[in-house]
């Protein structure tokens, strides 16, 4: 897994442009543009910008479309239902959202119910680090981390949003007295090594995980 940062690209451009003749970086730096080093990194930029909003766009839906169905279940059939829906549509919605917006994506925590939702170990280390800024106070709701790196001989951007528990998500996944009798008998049914409850309002849940695949090559 190499990680890309514009120190690399800036050196890379130095390479090209000046064929080993050990010119000063301040001049270097002048004689970007003119090598074309300007129009690649601002290429690279737009590339960028382009997938993290199509990453920022995907965690929208697939969010914004669970929560309104689960919403649903819950008018409808109460917090057992919505436990139900959860365990059959949860998967399957991150599935299409990740087709039809061209990305991977997924619901990561160290605090699993659906065995499937376990980080990698990327997901780990972003993981940790918004528990720490959890405890800090430094999370809210701008928080997001996005990088490009390369992996399996790709060049991808990797972009994670924090979940955080509210007060309404108590009756699923707050301490015993929060939760429901029935809720937690749905909760054994669907999730028999269930290990997301227990949470506070204010906590770390865990993340969206969006992989978003770059077309360009250095």
């Amino acid at each position: 897994m190499t990680h890309e940062h514009s120190i690399d690209h800036n050196a890379r451009i130095r390479r090209v442009c000046v064929n080993g003749h050990g010119l000063p970086i301040l001049f270097l730096l002048l004689l970007m543009t003119g090598c074309g080093g300007g129009d690649q990194t601002t290429d690279m930029t737009a590339e960028r910008e382009a997938a993290e909003a199509q990453a920022r766009r995907a965690t929208e839906r697939l969010v914004g479309t669970l929560m309104g169905e689960v919403q649903q279940s819950i008018r409808a059939d109460g917090l057992a239902g919505a436990v139900s829906h959860c365990a059959t549509r949860a998967q399957e919605l991150s599935h299409i959202v990740g087709e039809e917006e061209g990305v991977k994506i997924r619901r990561v925590t160290g605090k699993t119910r659906n065995p499937l939702d376990a980080p990698d170990n990327y997901e780990k280390i972003i993981l940790s680090r918004f528990e720490a800024m959890t405890a800090s106070g430094e999370l809210n709701p701008t928080t997001v981390h996005s990088e490009v790196m390369e992996t399996d001989g790709r060049r991808v951007l990797r972009f994670l949003k924090p979940i955080v528990i509210r007060k309404n998500c108590l009756g699923c996944h707050g301490g015993a007295d929060d939760i429901p009798e029935d809720v937690k008998a749905q909760l054994r049914e669907y999730y028999p090594s269930d290990q997301a409850t227990g949470y506070r309002e204010g906590e770390l849940r865990g993340a969206v995980s969006v992989l978003v695949p770059l077309q360009s090559d250095e």
